[in-house]
């Protein structure tokens, strides 16, 4: 990358001092990092790589692309680091010069992103601050087809060999499940807005986790991931924006196998791959695709045989196309962009009792339950939803976010649990706690809560690369809905039991309103 980026890399090298307690410097590294990533943009590429880089882009002769991060310790067993550097796509429609600079920039920032500060605590967490990471780059074209001025697949996602999410008893755990979405596969695997994937249990592809026609069209993907060819941007737009009339070149072959349209409080199949009518009243559910094709059958197929061959379930990313979309039976074509080991709860046994007084319940919730058993909790951070939600400023928000990371440090030895509202892991904070794995990851559980006016639900996060963290240091996550009958959700323990951060954290006085630690044994002696 130039002398100058070589030298910043090794002076950065000198300020990641490691020991067996702590991370040193930690506070810096996420204060640099924006200049650590300015100066890798500042540095300059040797001759002989510019000309290898203009050579494949006159092969792939105007074709978007990706470029993606390829480490020595990326997608190993226990150590996925999903989602922790960068991937970036170049939609490739400029001119000479223009191409060029974005792919050159891109694979910069991924060299950079080596030094996000998520992925150093990361790094520390799995015990790996030693080890040599050395940063390769995959430039991959990118799956999909021309719709209008749009560039995307047909349709792309995350699929796991092992369903960690059932929604159903009847759901089988060993014929996996996908996260669904129509365009780009980023919105299956980020924790993005108000937006939700299409959740596809493998054993039962038409069972859907809501149980009515309202409850689809409200929980179901509201905006795609697109290449937009004319502007020469990666965007993310409303679906109905995307399937407005002047975006068709002429028709749309794959749409009656992705979207149902929404009327009278029921789903009905398309019967044209036209568009008739509002766009905004199509719902993205997949359902014809799942029953009229293979895919399902397919997958199971596909995830059992690399797990065979791993010998571990395992995780994948993929694009699909529907093809001969006229016949009687369609064919389906996957395309798998990626496999690596599924990241998954350590497991183990817990005895529940038969019986348990009301009196001695902290929270409960009937939804989907991960396995796994978590003793010996000291301590609970809680975040009041009704003060989270009265703060004025998203800035605010992002500093409560900070606040829990500089808890988290100091609470290593402490086991504790988080609760508070929303979508936690989300980038909007007007949707749950802005933070990342590297602010909570010494917790024991996450229980996102909603109801009330709380905002929306928190969305089925399995697969997403903020689930994978969670999973892998073994934090339990789950959710509790206060508007579900016989929920118990104790307001005494969690709002009038003594306060303990300022003990911890003197900084965080602003936000004490907000931000609770409770100590167990201060709501009950011994416990």
């Amino acid at each position: 990358l130039g002398a100058d980026v070589t030298y910043q890399f090794m002076a950065l090298n000198g300020l990641m001092h490691w020991n067996d307690q702590k991370y040193k410097n930690e506070e810096q590294i996420r204060q640099e990092y924006p200049q650590i990533l300015q100066d890798f943009l500042d540095g300059e590429f040797p001759s002989d790589s510019f000309e290898a880089l203009c050579s494949l882009l006159e092969r792939v002769s105007g074709k978007p692309l990706i470029v993606r991060s390829s480490s020595l310790l990326e997608d190993n067993f226990g150590t996925s680091f999903a989602g922790k550097y960068e991937s970036l796509f170049c939609p490739n429609q400029g001119s000479e010069a223009e191409n060029l600079r974005d792919l050159t920039q891109a694979i910069q920032r991924i060299y950079a992103s080596i030094f996000n500060p998520d992925a150093l605590t990361y790094r520390r967490s799995k015990g790996l601050q030693d080890y040599d990471e050395r940063m390769a780059i995959l430039i991959q074209a990118v799956e999909g087809e021309r719709f209008g001025r749009y560039f995307l697949p047909q349709g792309a996602g995350v699929a796991f060999s092992r369903n960690q999410f059932r929604w159903s008893a009847q759901i089988r755990r060993e014929d996996g499940f996908m996260r669904l979405v129509w365009g780009l596969g980023t919105r299956a695997v980020d924790r993005v807005g108000n937006d939700y994937p299409r959740l596809v249990a493998l054993s039962h592809p038409l069972l859907h986790p809501q149980a009515s026609p309202k409850l689809l069209s409200r929980y179901s993907q509201q905006f795609v991931d697109v290449i937009d060819l004319e502007d020469n941007q990666y965007k993310s737009l409303p679906v109905g924006e995307v399937l407005v009339p002047e975006n068709q070149a002429a028709r749309y072959t794959a749409l009656r196998y992705i979207a149902q349209v929404f009327r009278d409080d029921y789903l009905a199949p398309l019967r044209t791959t036209l568009l008739e009518g509002d766009p905004h009243e199509l719902v993205i559910t997949y359902d014809e695709l799942l029953r009229r094709t293979p895919l399902a059958r397919r997958m199971r197929d596909l995830l059992n045989h690399l797990e065979e061959h791993y010998h571990s379930p395992v995780d994948t990313e993929f694009t699909l196309t529907v093809r001969e979309p006229f016949s009687p039976a369609p064919e389906v074509d996957i395309c798998l962009l990626q496999c690596r080991p599924q990241s998954h709860l350590k497991e183990g046994t817990a005895r529940l009792p038969a019986s348990i007084n009301p009196a001695d319940v902290i929270f409960s919730t009937g939804r989907v339950v991960p396995e796994g058993h978590v003793a010996g909790i000291r301590y609970v951070l809680f975040v009041s939803p009704e003060a989270y939600f009265a703060l004025p400023l998203p800035s605010e928000r992002a500093r409560l976010g900070r606040m829990i990371g500089k808890l988290n440090a100091k609470m290593e030895s402490r086991p504790y649990i988080c609760v508070g509202p929303g979508r936690w892991g989300t980038s909007n904070a007007e949707l749950g706690v802005p933070l990342g794995y590297g602010d909570i990851y010494h917790a024991r559980a996450l229980v996102e809560v909603t109801g009330q006016n709380l905002g929306l639900a928190p969305e089925a996060s399995f697969g997403t690369h903020f689930f994978q963290d969670l999973l892998e240091s073994n934090i339990h996550p789950l959710a509790t809905y206060l508007d579900d009958a016989g929920v118990i959700f104790n307001r005494q323990f969690f709002y009038d039991t003594p306060n303990r951060l300022l003990e911890f954290l003197p900084e965080a006085a602003p936000l004490a309103e907000c931000l609770r630690l409770i100590e167990v044994a201060a709501y009950r002696s011994g416990s």
